[in-house]
C-alpha cells in the first residue's frame, strides 16, 4: 500500500511539474517593467500591503499601485522605452500588466494601465499590429495605437465618475457602457470624449500646455540617468473586461525645470 502511494505522489509530482511549465514557459513571453525617471514632491508606491517613496530609476513590476500628492508629478517609461508616461498630482493609477513578446524593440508588447483616479498623459509611439496598449478607468477604456493622449478620472459628489478621454495627437479608440450600452468613440488629434457626452474639441490653449508637459517629459526623460535594481516581486493582475456602469467601480536623482501649471485645474 505505501508503495503503492509512493509511485502515486511521484506521479501527481510528475503531471503538476508539467502543468507548471506549461504556464510559465509561453515562448518568448518576458514580464516587463516600468522604470521611474523623475520624481517631483510627494510619490510613492504600494504592493502587497506595503508602502514606499518613489525615487528615480527604481524599476517596478505589474500589480504596482503609484500615488502622487498635491503639487507632484512622476515620469515613467512604461514596458519599455516606447511609452513614457506623466503621472499628475493628485493620482492613483496601477500597473495592471506589462508583457514583453518577441525579441528587441521589434516585439509585441501587452501594456494595461487602471487609472482610478487623477490624471495621466502620455505618449506612446506606433506600437506593432499585434501589441495591446489599454487605458482602463471606472467607466471606459480606451485602447493606443500611437498616440500622444490624456485621462482624466473625477470623483463626484454622488459618488458617480467623470471620464475624460483626450486624443493631443495620432488617434485614439475609447469605449464604456452609457446607460446600458456600449458606445464606441474614435478620437483624433484636438479631440476630447467626457463619457457619457460627444465628442468635441479641445480648447486650444488646454491642448497646447498638454503637448507641452508631454514634450518636456520626453526631454526630461531623455536626459535621465540609469535605472537601479526592481525592488519587489511580480504579480500579473488580469485584464479589465469592460468595467462597470458610472459609480459602480471602486475607488481603490536629478529634477527637470517644474513644468508651467495646468491653468485648467488644481494640477
Amino acid at each position: 500500500m505505501k508503495r503503492f502511494q509512493t509511485i502515486a505522489a511521484y506521479f501527481l509530482v510528475l503531471v503538476l511539474a508539467g502543468v507548471s511549465s506549461l504556464h510559465s514557459a509561453e515562448p518568448g513571453r518576458m514580464l516587463g517593467k516600468a522604470t521611474v525617471r523623475t520624481v517631483h514632491g510627494d510619490a510613492s508606491f504600494s504592493f502587497g500591503g506595503v508602502t514606499r517613496k518613489l525615487v528615480p530609476g527604481m524599476m517596478l513590476d505589474a500589480g504596482v499601485t503609484i500615488n502622487t500628492g498635491p503639487d507632484s508629478y512622476v515620469y515613467l517609461n512604461v514596458n519599455g522605452s516606447m511609452s513614457a508616461v506623466r503621472v499628475s498630482a493628485d493620482t492613483t493609477l496601477v500597473l495592471e500588466k506589462m508583457d514583453r513578446i518577441g525579441p528587441g524593440r521589434e516585439g509585441d508588447t501587452e501594456t494595461m494601465l487602471n487609472l482610478q483616479a487623477g490624471s495621466i498623459l502620455g505618449q506612446v509611439q506606433k506600437v506593432s499590429a499585434n501589441s495591446r496598449y489599454e487605458i482602463t478607468t471606472p467607466h471606459g477604456v480606451a485602447g493606443i495605437r500611437g498616440t500622444d493622449w490624456s485621462v482624466t478620472v473625477t470623483a463626484l459628489a454622488n459618488g458617480q465618475y467623470e471620464v475624460t478621454f483626450t486624443s493631443v495627437q495620432g488617434t485614439l479608440v475609447a469605449s464604456a457602457v452609457v446607460n446600458g450600452a456600449l458606445q464606441t468613440k474614435t478620437l483624433n488629434g484636438g479631440e476630447a470624449w467626457i463619457v457619457g457626452g460627444d465628442v468635441v474639441p479641445v480648447q486650444i490653449q488646454l491642448l497646447q500646455w498638454q503637448l507641452d508637459q508631454i514634450n518636456l517629459m520626453i526631454n526630461a526623460i531623455a536626459s535621465g540617468a540609469a535605472p537601479a535594481t526592481a525592488p519587489l516581486g511580480t504579480v500579473i493582475i488580469q485584464p479589465f473586461d469592460g468595467g462597470p456602469e458610472p459609480g459602480q467601480a471602486p475607488a481603490s536623482g536629478a529634477v527637470p525645470p517644474t513644468p508651467t501649471p495646468n491653468p485648467f485645474n488644481s494640477d
